[in-house]
């Protein structure tokens, strides 16, 4: 979907958020929408900037349902900053702040 990124940038500003949730294939990525960044400027269309983020594997998720399960925290990886290509992403959501 090339106007991805577009449509991400309309959802955030509605929401008034930069707060996202990313999925691709294989992961699942959760950051900081960065659509305003010096940082990323003129970076294009294929490429969404994030920071703050975490990555997990979908395949080693855990699916525990107690209140205090950490057993994820070993199975994600975080970065201060991390440029997603629009081609990999199967589906996103902006996270409302509370």
């Amino acid at each position: 979907m090339k106007d991805i990124k577009k449509k991400m940038i309309e959802l955030a500003e509605i929401n008034e958020s930069n707060q996202v949730m990313i999925l691709t294939s294989n992961l699942k990525i959760d950051g900081t929408f960065e659509h305003c960044s010096p940082k990323c400027k003129g970076e294009g269309d294929e490429i969404i900037a994030l920071s703050d983020v975490t990555v997990c594997r979908l395949n080693d998720y855990c699916t525990c349902d107690e209140d205090t399960c950490e057993c994820d925290d070993y199975m994600c990886f975080r970065f201060q900053w991390l440029n997603v290509n629009t081609h990999k992403i199967v589906g996103f959501s902006i996270i409302k702040e509370d």
